[in-house]
């Protein structure tokens, strides 16, 4: 049992370390917009925030139907790219919130940037 504890606590500390380095690699360019990813074991959210913290637009794949997890992230994307896109939005930087780029969180990513650019 102390194993697997241990193991656990090893993931968090990691995690952790890493949103820790993160955010304070992002936060020191000054981006004028960020794209946060909330990521659940069920669901992913993310969000546009701006320099003084006020949420400019935010989506979530509780409502949006799919296949699979990374369906509903792609589909996911692609509606935050439109809102962005409405919200006049030309730049912004990624924050994967110490989560690694793999999985929902790229499928996420990916398909704002492509659909950002086309539309």
């Amino acid at each position: 049992m102390l194993k697997i504890t241990k193991r656990i606590k090893d993931a968090m500390r990691k995690f952790l370390w890493r949103k820790k380095r993160v955010n304070a690699k992002i936060k020191s360019s000054y981006p004028d917009f960020r794209i946060i990813v909330d990521k659940s074991n069920k669901y992913m959210k993310a969000q546009v925030i701006d320099l003084t913290g006020k949420v400019i637009c935010h989506i979530s794949d509780k409502e949006i139907k799919g296949t699979t997890k990374t369906d509903r992230a792609q589909k996911a994307g692609e509606a935050l790219a439109a809102l962005m896109k409405k919200a006049g939005i030309e730049k912004a930087a990624f924050d994967r919130n110490g989560n690694l780029y793999h999985g929902r969180v790229k499928a996420l990513v990916d398909w704002i940037r492509t659909w950002w650019i086309a539309i």
